[in-house]
């Protein structure tokens, strides 16, 4: 048996990472006959083991894929399982959740991963018989049994599958700790409208969570003074003071640049809590999120005891009222080395303003050279790109980040990068191919999916090639503003204008890029529908006073509708 083993590490180790041999079946024959079940259990758990640890997740699958009659370790199957999700192969996740429930049905992880996997291969029929099964052997009896199978499903990459079958099966159950469990991962999702919408159907019953997640997604369409109302109602009907929601609460009235409000609701914090310096720099940090930048510094000169979450606070407060020395300075403070790396993009950003770009770009050099962790190279790296982009010096961003994909940084952020500096150039051939090679690297990147559809709607008219990386973009982030204006777009383009309405208004919902209200507009043009195009085109006109050419170009809208 010791020979065994010794010839098995020996031969595991001898393989590279980048092998695509399927070297395992051959080697493994020499075994037939000659080793029972016992060794050829141990055999395949142990080779599968080994390819893990060498990074051989492919090999490993496809051994425990093909072995899986014989294998009934339970750590194998939670790591395997795992890889099947991480490799796309839905396949073999089924193959893989089939056997694990046989050998083990009342494991909550088995029935997690069984939903999960169907879900993400569509397989809504199998999804329910593994949520029947959860409901029966599992027997889920309040909020966090449900809340950690519906955590399971945040990374799902095919969301629209998860939310039509929770949906689906809501209407049919009803089951409140469940559905708050959805409502928060809708919420995460950042399906606002859908939060709305499933929070009204059970009722909030002044339950805090759910007023937080109301209001806050109140608050990212744009209906502050909806929020702004809950808020104050929840508060004005407890017993005892809820800090985080006066927070909240803060934050909306700034919004609605309620200056009045927010000084009463900041007085009256501070005379329930005087001294609690945590309170000073929450408010502080608040007041410089919606910009109020010499109210947050008052705040925060109060506090004397120094840390590094103030001093880059003071740091990204001197910055906007033009006090670069200052800026910098506090920067240097700055010495948790995470919120360090923070401090240092932020003075590149300085640098810009008291040099050039050129010093700000030699300055993250500088910073490449010294860091040695790959994901702070890449932090910086990244810094020079969007400082590159920020001054449209496109030549640029293709040379620096070919110089390091040159230099064995196969990075699809790097690869993205230049894809919209030769977007940018019009070089739409050799933007198709780097967004191509990152959908290689992971082909549901839906951020890379709709940069590519999207580009060949503007750029080509491959309407129907582009839908397609649209659509499936939206499969996987049906939540996310930009997708739905790309699907807006490509729909208009294809002259489906119903359609094109539908997710146009979803969009522009969501987000008031400008873009997105002229795609908008656009749309409600061919759909004639000229009254809600002349409402769009006043709010707009008045959240957007200094804006010329915006206006411009709305103004000619306005003037081409029909009498």
């Amino acid at each position: 048996m010791n020979i065994l083993l010794i010839i098995i590490t020996l031969f595991v180790a001898s393989c590279t990472k980048n092998t695509t041999e399927t070297y395992q079946v051959d080697y493994e024959n020499q075994f037939d006959g000659n080793i029972d079940y016992k060794y050829k259990h141990l055999y395949n758990s142990l080779y599968v083991n080994i390819a893990l640890e060498r990074d051989l997740k492919e090999d490993a699958l496809k051994t425990f894929v093909d072995n899986i009659d014989i294998l009934t370790d339970i750590k194998l199957y939670e790591k395997i399982s795992k890889i099947s999700l991480e490799l796309y192969n839905y396949k073999n996740s089924e193959i893989i959740a089939k056997k694990w429930l046989a050998i083990n049905p009342d494991s909550y992880s088995a029935h997690q991963f069984a939903i999960k996997s169907s879900l993400e291969s569509s397989n809504i029929y199998l999804a329910n018989e593994y949520f029947e099964s959860y409901i029966k052997k599992i027997k889920p009896t309040g909020k966090n049994d449900y809340g950690k199978l519906i955590y399971s499903l945040s990374d799902n990459k095919n969301r629209l599958n998860v939310i039509e079958f929770f949906e689906n099966y809501l209407k049919k159950n009803k089951n409140r700790e469940l559905h708050i469990s959805f409502i928060e991962l809708l919420y995460l999702y950042n399906m606002l409208s859908n939060v709305i919408f499933h929070i009204d159907s059970i009722g909030l019953l002044n339950e805090r969570n759910l007023v937080r997640i109301y209001a806050d997604s109140l608050l990212l369409l744009y209906e502050n003074k909806n929020a702004k109302d809950l808020l104050e109602n929840f508060l004005s009907n407890r017993s005892s003071s809820d800090r985080q929601v006066e927070y909240e609460l803060l934050d909306v009235y700034l919004s609605l640049n309620d200056m009045v409000s927010a000084d009463k609701l900041i007085k009256n914090i501070f005379i329930k809590d005087p001294n609690n310096l945590e309170n000073i720099y929450r408010i502080s940090r608040i007041l410089y999120e919606n910009k109020k930048y010499s109210l947050s510094e008052k705040y925060l000169a109060a506090i004397v005891v120094e840390s590094d979450e103030v001093n880059l606070l003071r740091g990204l407060n001197d910055y906007e009222l033009g006090n670069y020395t200052e800026s910098i300075e506090h920067y240097k403070r700055v010495n948790n080395y995470n919120l360090k790396i923070i401090a240092i993009t932020n003075t590149s950003s300085v640098l810009i303003k008291t040099n050039d770009i050129a010093t700000a770009i030699s300055f993250l050099d500088d910073q490449i050279n010294k860091y040695l962790e790959p994901a702070t190279k890449q932090a910086f790296i990244l810094k020079q790109i969007s400082i590159l982009n920020e001054y449209e010096m496109y030549d640029e961003i293709i040379e620096l980040s070919t110089k390091h994909l040159l230099n064995n940084m196969i990075n699809p952020n790097l690869l993205y990068a230049r894809a919209m500096a030769y977007e940018s150039l019009k070089e739409i051939k050799l933007m198709e191919d780097d967004l191509s090679a990152v959908l290689k690297i992971d082909q549901k990147n839906a951020n890379t999916l709709n940069a590519l559809g999207y580009s060949l709607t503007i750029h080509t008219k491959r309407y129907d090639e582009a839908y397609k990386l649209i659509y499936e973009a939206y499969l996987y982030d049906p939540g996310n503003a930009a997708i739905l204006d790309s699907l807006a777009w490509v729909e208009y383009k294809r002259a489906n204008y119903v359609d094109a309405l539908k997710f146009a208004e979803a969009s522009y919902v969501k987000d008031k890029d400008k873009e997105i209200v002229l795609h908008y507009c656009e749309i409600l043009i061919k759909n004639k529908s000229y009254d809600k195009l002349r409402n769009i085109i006043q709010i707009e006109l008045e959240r957007n006073p200094d804006e010329k050419v915006f206006i411009e170009k709305l103004n000619i809208i306005n003037n081409a509708i029909p009498l």
